[in-house]
């Protein structure tokens, strides 16, 4: 699944982890980290799922976008459902 957003919650200790987890994505600063704006996410999603898992305070969130779930629940509006 890919990921279509990152975020970083209120409560960020500004440990470091993060940025060492994907330096790709994440930036510390004084305040707190932040995601670096208008990175692609393909091909760092195990990393930025890494970085989450290994926050001490759970505030590195993401969204995956799940085409597989879209496909299941996908029907054709073309298809008639009259009875003959």
């Amino acid at each position: 699944m890919a990921i279509t957003r990152v975020w970083i919650k209120e409560g960020c200790i500004s440990c470091g982890s993060s940025e060492g987890n994907c330096p790709e994505v994440f930036k510390v600063k004084d305040e707190g980290a932040t995601v670096i704006e208008g990175v692609d996410y393909s091909g760092l999603e195990e990393k930025i799922k890494e970085a989450a898992k290994k926050c001490p305070v759970d505030v590195i969130k993401y969204d995956e976008d799940d085409d597989v779930l879209a496909e299941m629940f996908a029907y054709d509006d073309g298809a008639s459902n009259e009875a003959t």
